[in-house]
Parts: structure tokens; sequence; C-alpha cells
């Protein structure tokens, strides 16, 4: 069993191109691994799809902004072969596809890529899917924007939420207890063995990202196994995928 919680960040990204269907398969075929992490945008027919970056270029062949392009159209996209040949063909997944392939496999956690009320209705979009698919256990709800997460209280309180921030942390429980989120990320350079002490006594669950590397594991490690840990590379937790096949044969 892991001392700390292990989350693939946007998928097993290390092996696989980020927030496609590849990288959620190897996370979710690893028992180890608790929970994978996705971004979500608004199309411009207001769908809830996965991707990182508010515009196309990096990780797709297309351009131009996400609000832009209908689901349909960002669906045509190829989402993998800027990562390698291999997983050519590769596209941009509606939330609710990834949410139909994770349920009661892992734990989801979903970040909201809201900025100055840019996606009119995205809240709305993903908290009527929580409800849809009763995900109010499997499902953190995570955002660096306190409105976002405001509203998803007033939407529907069941909803989980937390709050991610990046900086030295200033009153960061009181921020956390504004917002009604039970959860709190900080990346893993801006933790302390006093605020982790902080945030546990206030009752709030932790995490940290996005810790790819030996070192960073270790610091994180030594301030206590309730943190939960976002990573590209699970495998530095939890093996290799093939060796996990292996070992299921």
């Amino acid at each position: 069993m892991l001392k700390n919680a292990c989350v693939a960040h946007r998928g097993w990204s290390g092996k696989a191109p980020e927030n496609t269907a590849a990288a959620f398969r190897l996370a979710l075929e690893h028992p180890m691994i608790s929970a994978i992490e996705l971004d979500v945008h608004l199309s411009r027919d207001g769908i809830p799809v996965v991707i990182h970056d508010h515009t196309l270029e990096r990780t797709t062949n297309g351009s131009g902004n996400v609000k832009d392009h209908t689901a349909a159209e960002l669906a045509l996209l190829d989402a993998g072969s800027w990562f390698s040949p291999e997983y050519s063909g590769e596209t941009i997944s509606s939330l609710e596809e990834i949410i139909q392939m994770a349920k009661g496999k892992k734990k989801l956690f979903i970040e909201l890529k809201q900025m100055a009320g840019m996606y009119e209705g995205l809240e709305e979009k993903v908290a009527g899917l929580i409800r849809k698919y009763s995900l109010y256990k499997e499902a953190l709800v995570i955002s660096f924007d306190h409105h976002s997460l405001l509203k998803l209280k007033e939407l529907d309180p069941r909803i989980r939420t937390g709050l991610i921030y990046l900086g030295h942390a200033t009153l960061l429980a009181e921020q956390a207890a504004y917002t009604g989120a039970s959860h709190v990320s900080v990346h893993y350079g801006f933790l302390s063995r006093g605020l982790v002490e902080s945030l546990l006594d206030a009752r709030i669950e932790i995490g940290t990202w996005t810790v790819n590397g030996k070192e960073a594991l270790k610091k994180v490690q030594d301030l206590g196994g309730s943190i939960q840990i976002t990573t590209n590379h699970p495998e530095i937790m939890v093996g290799q995928p093939e060796e996990q096949m292996e070992a299921a044969e």
C-alpha cells in the first residue's frame, strides 16, 4: 500500500499524450493509482471538453481558442501525434466520455479552467454531469478561481470542491473555508510542515502538484502520508505500467 495517494496528472501523461483517452486508460488500469486529474473547458456549443490549454496549438493539430470551436470540431483534431506517432488519432474527449470511462474505477479530480468568467455556464454543465452520474463521492472539482468554486457550491452543496494555490500561502485555510472547499492543492515547492499542520487542523484535505522526480517525492512524503500527490509520472510511486500488466498475467 502506498504511503501517499497517487493522482495521475492529465492521466499517465508521462507515458501517453496528456488529457487523452490513452493516458487515462493507462492510469485506470493500475490498481495503485487512486485518481486521475483532468482539465475542462467549454466548447462553443456548451459542451465540457478535456484539454489543458485555452488554445489548441500545443497539443493538437488545430489552432485558435478552444471556446471558438464546437465539440464536434474539436473531436476531429489529432491530440496525440505531438507526443508520439504511436498516438496519432487520439482526440479531444468530452468530459462525459471520460466520466463514462472512469466511473466506478477511479476518483476524478476535475479542474475547471475558468478564467474571469470566460466560460459562461461551465459550472452548471459540470454540476449537471456530477448529478447525472451521481459522482458526489468520486469527483472532486478543483480550480484556481474562487468564484467558480463558490458558484458550484451554490448550484449543489453536495459537490466536493478544492482550491488550487500557487505561491506562498496566506490564510489558506480561511480561503478554503470562504469558498466551501474541503481540499487544497498547493505546488510542492510551497509546501511546509507548518502549512500542512494548519490545513490538517482545519480538517482540510491536502494535495500537491506536479511531483515528477524522486527528490520532490521524498520532500512531500517526509511531510506526511496525508498529502495526495499529483504526478505526470506515477511510475515513481507505483512502478511502470508494463510491470503491472506482467504481474497480472
